[in-house]
Parts: structure tokens; sequence; C-alpha cells
């Protein structure tokens, strides 16, 4: 490159119109090659949670850089149109223009690109990309803005099941609905009830007595509890009674052979004959 190449590139390159086309590319590509350098790459970002909840931030697109290069020529093409440029030479001044950069960039080890960000290298000559606060390149995002739960009131709504159900009642049963006052007529005056005598006077109604469902499974169960009750008393009878009088339960239970088995000594001698 000779001097009036060099020239030229001092009087329209700079770091503002290489920021400037920078953001313009990025808008309608999601990476943009910087030859020699690295790579932005520009993600989209869902919406966010921020202020402990209590901010909507709105989707975005988050720029970042990466020391991998795609050479796709972008930077090149759009410099050769904007200047007129065969894109040879064009490619020739950004490649020159980005080696010098680079220099600067590993020596000072920060770069600013206005209106987009800074640029930074580490003590290992890594570099990446801080990004502005304020950097917007998402044209889908354009005019949204974070939303603070905090500056809007709270709006009670009405409780959607009881309004249900009331309209119900009211389509089922028209005539308890109340009416407006202007469309209620005034009531007639009470009328003195004839008076008749006692006998001829009806009798009042009695009310009647509440009936209870039978609960045939419940009696049941009483009967056979009272059952078992029974067999148990009687039994406890039947033992108490052995204990006190063994005798008596004992021709009950054997006839007179046995008995006389039972109560004569084992020898058989005394056995009635």
């Amino acid at each position: 490159m000779g001097i009036e190449d060099y020239c030229y590139i001092c009087l329209v390159m700079d770091v503002d119109f290489l920021s400037g086309m920078i953001k313009e590319l990025i808008l309608q590509h999601d990476t943009l090659s910087l030859p020699g350098l690295g790579t932005f790459v520009a993600e989209d970002m869902p919406a966010s949670f921020s202020d402990r909840g209590y901010t909507i931030n709105p989707p975005y697109r988050r720029l970042s850089f990466t020391g991998k290069e795609t050479n796709d020529g972008l930077l090149a093409g759009l410099y050769a149109g904007s200047n007129s440029l065969e894109r040879d030479k064009a490619e020739a001044i950004i490649v020159a223009f980005l080696k010098d950069l680079g220099e600067t960039l590993r020596s000072e080890k920060s770069v600013d690109f206005p209106g987009l960000g800074r640029l930074r290298a580490t003590r290992e000559n890594h570099f990446f990309f801080v990004a502005d606060e304020d950097l917007d390149i998402s044209p889908d995002a354009c005019g949204l803005g974070p939303v603070s739960l905090k500056s809007h009131d709270y709006v009670a709504l009405p409780d959607i099941p009881a309004a249900l159900a009331q309209r119900s009642a009211a389509a089922q049963n028209p005539a308890a609905t109340p009416q407006p006052a202007a469309a209620q007529q005034p009531a007639p005056e009470p009328q003195p009830a004839a008076i008749q005598p006692a006998a001829q006077q009806p009798a009042a109604a009695q009310p009647a007595a509440p009936q209870h469902p039978a609960r045939p499974r419940r009696r049941a169960l009483g009967w056979a509890l009272g059952a078992v009750g029974a067999a148990f008393a009687l039994l406890l009878a039947f033992v108490l009674v052995s204990r006190l009088a063994p005798g008596s339960t004992d021709r009950l239970l054997y006839n007179q052979e046995e008995l006389a088995i039972i109560n004569y000594p084992e020898d058989g001698l005394s056995l009635p004959r």
C-alpha cells in the first residue's frame, strides 16, 4: 500500500466511521467479522425481570465479541459501496486500519467504539466487548422499554364465580330479583279480618313430625351386637354357676352313668349295680 492510500485511510477511516458501519451491519446480521481481530456476535435475549422482580425488561439483542474470525467481507462491501471504491481496495484499507487498531488495543487494553461500547483486551490479549447500557440493536423491539410494577396501582378484580352464581340464581327465579324502587307498586292497606265463630275456624295445621330416614344397616349392626352380648352374658353366667355349684352344671352336661363314673373312685367298686 502506497503513501497516498495510507493518507486516504487517515482521511476517510476512523473509529467513529467504523462504529457506524458496525452498527448498520449488525442490525441486519447476527455476526460481523473484523479481519485480524475477531467477530461481533448478536444474540436474541428473552424478556427478563430485575429489581427483585418489580421491573420487566423487554427482549433485546446482546452484542458480544469473540476471537474467532469468519471473514464474511461485510465491512469491505459496505465500505466500497459508501466510497465508490473497488472491493479489493476497500478490503485492503479495512485490513490495514484494523491492524493498527489491534496494536493500539494490545498496548492500551481498551478502544472506544462510539455508540456501541468498548473493545478491551486482557493481560493475555484476549479481546472482549463491553456494550453501552443504552445500546439498542433490536429492530423488532424498537420503542419498548422496561416496565416498573411499582408505578402501577393494584386493581381489584371482581369475584367471578360469585357474580356468575348471582346471575344464575336471578335467571332461575326472576320473582326473587329485587326491582328498582320506581317500578315497585304501593302495597294495599291491610283490611280487618272477619270475625268467625270459634267452631267454624279451621284448626291450625300441626307441623308434621320430621321423618327420619330408615337406617337398616345401623339396626342390623345393633341387633348383631346385642346377640353377641347376650351370648357372652350367658357364657359368663354358666361359668360362675359351675364354679359355685359344680353339681348343678354337671347334671346338665352328663347323664346318670357318666355322673357315677365321675363321682366314684376309679376302681369302680362303689359304682351302683
